[in-house]
């Protein structure tokens, strides 16, 4: 017997740098940080085939790599902040 479930990937490890762009030949003036994210993440769902059990040994892991800019990591801090506030009203 089989049943379907869904779950959502775990994070089993972060780095993350930040990165500054300088000022080249073209472009006189530039300072202009981002923040480079390499994520590791586990997900029970990948590649698995119907009526077929999972080795709990066997972890299946991929690596997603992102950049971010400054506005879009305010935006990220800001909606984080939203949801820890939300968890703490339920408490």
């Amino acid at each position: 017997m089989s049943t379907n479930s869904c779950s959502l990937p775990r994070m089993v490890s972060l780095d993350w740098r930040m990165d500054i762009k300088t000022s080249s030949d073209v472009m006189s003036r530039m300072n202009v940080p981002s923040v480079l994210f390499k994520l590791e993440v586990e997900d029970k769902n990948t590649d698995k085939k119907l009526n077929q059990e999972e080795d709990d040994d066997e972890k299946k892991t991929k690596t997603v790599i992102f950049e971010l800019n400054k506005e879009t990591i305010n935006t990220m801090l800001e909606s984080l902040e939203f949801v820890k506030n939300q968890l703490d009203s339920i408490k």
